[in-house]
């Protein structure tokens, strides 16, 4: 299955997030003086990730993904139904009406017994707290993955920065630091290793709420698949 087939993907992943935090040219940093308002700016700007990260990230997703389309398919076999393009493994945040009416779409004619246990693995199941279910992450990830890869961007998490006093702006792939005039020449910036995190640009203007997921989350979703979710749907399959 496509399942087995994401690990080899998620492991390439990791191997090129792990050595890409080894570099020691990850960022470049920038500064002007704002001689009107008297203010030191630094612009600090994080080496952009490597294609073949993000490459590798989408192989995963969509291998897990139609993996989960490829069980409900196989489900609705196994319950005598003739599986169409509605088939396909359902992930929802929401189990209002319209939900429901798609979610008895997607798993019509499978075992009833399956369909309680795909029930029961739903998001919304979690309640404000959906986005934190590794099902809602994939499947975010799957429809960002349709249109284009998934953004990748470091962040300042393990950055040394001084003097205290500034003030931080963030932006996709960077950050502004601001200082009193008076900071000049007396600025540090020391880089540790990144943090970085994949989904959506954090400055993305159609996101409700942007999507940033760790290599962590990326391994989590995987093990939540292949451990919790695929074992409990062996016995239909047999």
């Amino acid at each position: 299955m496509k399942i087995g087939r994401a690990y080899k993907h998620v492991m390439e992943f990791d191997s090129l997030v792990v050595a890409h935090c080894k570099r020691t040219d990850l960022f470049t940093a920038t500064g002007r003086e704002d001689i009107k308002n008297g203010r030191l700016i630094v612009r600090v700007e994080f080496d952009k990730l490597e294609g073949d990260i993000l490459l590798s990230l989408a192989d995963f997703v969509y291998n897990l993904r139609s993996g989960l389309d490829q069980l409900a398919w196989q489900l609705c076999l196994s319950g005598g139904g003739d599986p169409g393009r509605d088939t396909m493994f359902p992930i929802y945040e929401s189990d209002g009406a319209k939900s429901e009416a798609m979610f008895l779409k997607r798993v019509k004619d499978m075992p009833p017994d399956a369909v309680l246990i795909i029930r029961e693995l739903q998001p919304y199941k979690r309640g404000a707290d959906y986005r934190k279910h590794p099902l809602w992450q994939l499947n975010e990830l799957g429809n960002i993955d349709k249109h284009r890869l998934p953004a990748g961007r470091s962040t300042d998490t393990s950055f040394y920065i001084e003097p205290l006093g500034y003030t931080k702006t963030d932006f996709d792939n960077g950050m502004e630091l601001n200082w009193p005039l008076s900071a000049k020449g007396k600025v540090k910036l020391e880089g540790k290793t990144p943090i970085l995190t994949f989904g959506d640009p954090i400055d993305n203007p159609s996101s409700r709420d942007p999507l940033e997921l760790t290599r962590y989350d990326i391994a989590e979703i995987y093990r939540y698949v292949r451990e919790d979710v695929a074992p409990q749907f062996t016995r239909f399959l047999t």
